[in-house]
């Protein structure tokens, strides 16, 4: 049996999502690095299909960057460093002048909402991360969620997760936040909605399977799964 790509299986259900008037359900979980945005995910994924009045949800966690690598032929590492790149025209000069392959950043970014964007209006789609909330800030049928933490309470997560030092692990958390800021900025452009998101979690009050369960209870209030 063929493997189930991100872009075969946009192909075979292009039809349902052309068909389909409204977008959804779908939910978009933003992260503080640091926090266990994956995991929630994971959780959540396990709590919405497991109960019998539901049609199965997918889960976008990597799988998105891992196709956008897929169709330019470039490693995923690469992609995800241009995608949250700051621009620079001398960087921009060269890439014309060398006329090599590598897509920059404003265009990963594109690319990337567009497959957001296919996937939420395709509907029963948990997204983490890549933009999401932004990416569907116009679309109805969602639900946007944000994991976040104190600052001393991720050093520490960091720090016995990859086995770092505190002093590590707090330059680690200090070097992703930098690198973000211009990410982050791009993102609040696209959606300057205050508040910018519908949920708002703190991960130090409240473990994976609580935040899943909020995330739930949130979602039949919202109608987007069936009241139990």
């Amino acid at each position: 049996m063929a493997k189930l790509t991100l872009s075969s299986y946009i192909r075979e259900n292009l039809d349902n999502i052309n068909d389909s008037s409204d977008p959804g359900p779908y939910v978009t979980i933003s992260r503080q690095f640091g926090c266990d945005g994956y995991a929630l995910g994971d959780c959540l994924l396990e709590k919405i299909n497991s109960r019998e009045d539901v049609d199965g949800w997918r889960l976008y966690k990597k799988e998105i960057l891992k196709q956008l690598a897929e169709d330019t032929g470039l490693a995923e590492e690469v992609i995800e460093k241009e995608r949250v790149a700051k621009p620079s025209l001398l960087k921009e000069f060269f890439r014309g002048v060398r006329r090599n392959n590598i897509p920059g950043g404003y265009e990963i970014r594109n690319k990337i909402t567009l497959m957001v964007r296919t996937v939420a209006f395709e509907g029963h789609a948990i997204i983490i991360g890549q933009g999401g909330t932004a990416a569907t800030a116009d679309l109805e049928g969602g639900l946007s969620v944000r994991f976040e933490a104190p600052k001393d309470w991720r050093i520490i997560r960091v720090s016995r997760r990859d086995n770092l030092t505190k002093a590590q692990a707090a330059a680690r958390l200090e070097a992703v936040e930098k690198e973000r800021v211009h990410l982050r900025a791009i993102y609040e452009e696209k959606n300057p909605c205050e508040p910018a998101f519908n949920l708002l979690i703190d991960n130090s009050m409240f473990n994976i399977e609580q935040a899943a369960d909020i995330i739930v209870g949130a979602m039949e209030l919202k109608g987007l799964l069936k009241s139990k």
